[in-house]
C-alpha cells in the first residue's frame, strides 16, 4: 500500500447500495422495458420514457467485446478496458465511480488498474471523485477546452487535452486513486507524457525499484517497477540549462498479470465542445495506447447549449472526422454513442439542438456499425427535469448532477449495457438458463 493510502477512506458520500437496487428494479420496469439489439429501433412518441439501447446485429466489433467481458466474467483471463469520452458529466467522476463499483460486483475476481491519471488538480479545476492528486512547487496549466490551449507550443503531445508546468526549481506531484480504498487500485507500469530529461525526473516508492525507458513516440517515459504500488510519485528537478518549463499532460498506469483485469478510463473535460476534439492532435496516439475494448463518447451538451450559435451541419462534420480518427486507431472496438441529457428549466432552443443531434448520431450509429444509446430518454426525457430537481438528483444548475443523481445515470447505462451482454449470451447458448 502506497504512502498516501492512509488518506483514501474519504466517505463515499452517501452511496446506498440497496437504494441503488431499489432503483434498477424500478427502471428496469419503467424506464427500460426491453432492451433491443436492432439498428431500427424508433422512439414511441406514446410512450417518452420508452428506450432502446441500440446495437447492431452481427457486430464483429461487439461480439469481440462480448467475448472478452465473458472470458474476465468467468476468471478465465484477459482485460476489460473502457473509455468514457465527454465534458464535465465525465470530469465529475460520478458516472465512472458507480460503473466501476457495478462491473467489480459483477466481476469480483478481476484486479482494478486506474489508467488514465490527469492532472486536474494542478490546472486548477475539479478532480474527477475518487482520485487525489497531491503537489508541491508551482503550476501553471491550461486545458482543450480553454482558449490559453491554443497558446501551448507542446513538445509532448499526449493527447490527453490538458497540460501542466512548473518553473519551481523542485516540484512533486503525486497521484492517488481509491474507491474509498486506494488498496484497490494497483499498477507496475506507468507512461508518463512530460518533456523532463531523465536526470530531472525521480520517481519514489518504497519497496519497489523503477526502470525508465523512453516512449516510443518520444512524448515521455515508461516507468516499470518490481512490484505493484496504488501511489504514484514523481519529483521533477528543472536542469539549470532549461530555457522551458517542465510539462506534464498525465499518466497511464497498468498492471501485468494474468488474472482478468478491468480498466475504465475518463477522458472528461469541464466544457468540451465537438470542436474541441480538433485541438488534442495526439488523441489517436492515447487511444492506440489504451486499446479499450469499448469507447463511450457522450459530446453534444455543450454545442446544444453554446451561447455563440449551434450549426448541427457542422457538429456533424466535426464528430464524423473524430469518429474516422478513433476507428483507424480501434479497428476492433465497439462505440457506443450517448445522446445528450436534459437541463432545467426546459429550453425549446437547446432541446431542439439536442434533438438534431440525437438523430445525427443515429443514423451515424446504423451508418457505421456503432452502438446507440439514448441517455435522454433513459433518465426520462424533458418532462422529467423537474422531479430530478424535486429529488435533489439535478444541481440548481440544471444542467449537472448530485452524486445520487450520476449514480442513477450510471445505473441505466451500466444496466443497459449489461441486459445487451445477457442477451447476447443467451443467443449464442439458448439451452443455458
Amino acid at each position: 500500500m502506497g504512502p498516501m493510502a492512509s488518506m483514501a477512506g474519504r466517505p463515499n458520500l452517501g452511496h446506498n447500495a440497496m437504494n441503488w437496487k431499489t432503483f434498477i428494479t424500478l427502471a428496469m420496469s419503467t424506464v427500460l422495458p426491453g432492451i433491443h439489439l436492432a439498428v431500427s429501433c424508433q422512439d414511441n412518441e406514446n410512450e417518452p420514457n420508452s428506450i432502446s439501447c441500440e446495437i447492431p446485429p452481427n457486430s464483429n466489433r461487439y461480439c469481440e467485446l462480448w467475448a472478452t467481458m465473458d472470458s474476465v466474467h468467468q476468471g478465465i483471463g484477459g482485460e476489460l478496458s473502457i473509455l468514457h469520452v465527454g465534458g464535465s458529466h465525465v470530469q465529475a467522476g460520478w458516472i465512472g465511480h458507480f460503473m466501476r463499483e457495478q462491473l467489480a460486483v459483477w466481476s469480483p475476481q478481476a484486479i482494478w488498474s486506474k489508467g488514465l491519471m490527469l492532472p486536474y488538480r494542478l490546472a486548477k479545476t475539479n478532480t474527477p471523485t475518487h482520485f487525489r492528486t497531491e503537489m508541491s512547487g508551482s503550476w501553471q496549466g491550461s486545458r482543450c477546452t480553454r482558449k490559453t490551449w491554443d497558446e501551448i507550443n507542446s513538445d509532448v503531445g499526449s493527447g490527453t487535452g490538458i497540460q501542466v508546468r512548473t518553473g519551481s526549481p523542485a516540484s512533486t506531484l503525486q497521484h492517488v486513486a481509491f474507491l474509498p480504498d486506494s488498496s484497490k487500485f494497483s499498477a507496475n507500469t506507468f507512461d508518463i507524457w512530460t518533456n523532463a530529461r531523465p536526470s530531472e525526473i525521480s520517481f519514489f516508492n518504497a519497496g519497489s525499484d523503477a526502470n525508465m525507458t523512453p516512449l516510443i513516440d518520444q512524448s515521455g517515459w515508461r516507468i516499470v517497477l518490481s512490484t505493484p504500488v496504488d501511489t504514484f510519485r514523481l519529483s521533477l528537478q528543472s536542469a539549470s540549462d532549461r530555457s522551458i518549463p517542465i510539462a506534464y499532460e498525465g499518466t497511464y498506469s497498468q498492471i501485468s498479470t494474468a488474472a482478468p483485469r478491468m480498466t475504465y478510463n475518463e477522458w472528461g473535460h469541464n466544457g468540451l465542445h465537438i470542436r474541441d476534439m480538433r485541438k488534442c492532435v495526439g488523441l489517436q496516439k492515447l487511444v492506440k495506447r489504451m486499446q479499450p475494448d469499448l469507447v463511450i463518447i457522450g459530446i453534444g451538451l455543450n454545442d446544444a447549449i453554446d451561447k455563440h450559435g449551434f450549426d448541427i451541419g457542422q457538429f456533424s462534420a466535426d464528430y464524423s472526422v473524430l469518429m474516422r480518427q478513433l476507428e483507424k486507431r480501434l479497428p476492433n472496438a465497439a462505440f457506443l454513442l450517448l445522446s445528450n441529457t436534459h437541463v432545467h428549466p426546459t429550453n425549446e432552443t437547446i432541446a431542439k439542438h439536442s434533438n438534431e443531434i440525437k438523430a445525427f448520431l443515429r443514423a451515424h450509429a446504423e451508418s457505421t456499425g456503432c452502438g446507440f444509446f439514448d441517455l435522454g430518454a433513459a433518465i426520462g426525457g424533458n418532462e422529467s427535469t423537474a422531479d430530478w430537481m424535486t429529488n435533489d438528483w439535478m444541481k440548481s444548475d440544471g444542467i449537472h448532477f448530485h452524486s445520487s443523481g450520476y449514480q442513477r445515470i450510471a445505473g441505466l447505462l451500466y444496466d443497459a449495457l449489461h441486459q445487451t451482454f445477457q442477451h447476447h449470451l443467451s443467443c449464442e447458448n439458448p439451452t443455458e438458463k
